[in-house]
């Protein structure tokens, strides 16, 4: 009787094993496949847009435009302006089309960063975006040449009263809508999604809407670009972690 228990318990354990190893992937596979949905956003997805990823490695690559630098520090993007600079920007190596919406979450380093994110930026009707050489990135010539949408938060340093949406070059300096409440701050990370789906705009800060609008002759094509601005006495300086780009 004592053999059979013996020989059972042990019949046990070795069939135990491979359930057990088979539980441990079922788990470590669905924890995965958790992960990877972190941060998405299901509605889009559910639309039929596709998402694009960006680590800070595949960040850094993107052109750069002005006097600026930047540089990994805890998987996160530091992104900041230097002396003398009239604005840094990053600029998407694609062209994308109509319907286009960037995420990321952002930590402002310095109280007079004004945070940018452009939407259809180009040079020509197929979406191109070119740049004189030697651009230093400033504003000018992207407002009276470019074609592009212009979402800007943490603006209190160019004393404007919240965030705004404009379109360039017309109506230009004259936004389409705008709010009257600063919503990002210098303490924490901020969750930022800046969108257009065919003639609807829109600007979130932490999946709340801050302003939206709508483009009767909307701009359909050109790169998406990010850029920090600070003032002619402060320089900009930013985090950025878990950029997403989302096309339809």
């Amino acid at each position: 009787m004592l053999d059979m228990v013996s020989l059972s318990m042990n019949n046990l354990r070795i069939t135990s094993v491979p359930i057990l190893a088979g539980l441990l992937i079922l788990c470590f596979s669905t924890f995965c496949q958790a992960e990877d949905q972190v941060g998405l956003n299901t509605s889009l997805i559910n639309k039929g847009y596709s998402v694009e990823k960006f680590s800070p490695k595949q960040l850094k690559k993107w052109e750069t435009y002005g006097e600026g630098k930047l540089a990994i520090n805890h998987d996160q993007l530091v992104m900041s302006e230097i002396e003398g600079s009239k604005g840094f920007m990053i600029v998407s190596p694609k062209i994308y089309g109509e319907n286009v919406v960037i995420s990321y979450d952002v930590l402002v380093l310095r109280a007079a960063s004004v945070l940018v994110t452009d939407l259809a930026v180009s040079s020509s009707l197929d979406g191109k975006l070119e740049f004189p050489k030697n651009y230093d990135g400033n504003v000018k010539h992207m407002f009276s040449s470019l074609n592009l949408y212009m979402m800007i938060a943490h603006n209190a340093a160019h004393n404007k009263s919240g965030p705004f949406i404009r379109r360039y070059p017309l109506p230009g300096n004259y936004p389409l809508v705008e709010s009257k409440k600063h919503v990002i701050s210098t303490d924490r990370y901020f969750h930022v999604e800046a969108g257009k789906e065919q003639t609807r705009l829109w600007y979130k800060i932490n999946d709340h809407t801050i302003v939206e609008t709508e483009d009767p002759n909307p701009h359909n094509k050109g790169k998406v670009i990010i850029r920090v601005r600070g003032t002619a006495h402060e320089i900009a300086s930013v985090l950025l972690k878990n950029i997403k780009i989302y096309k339809k």
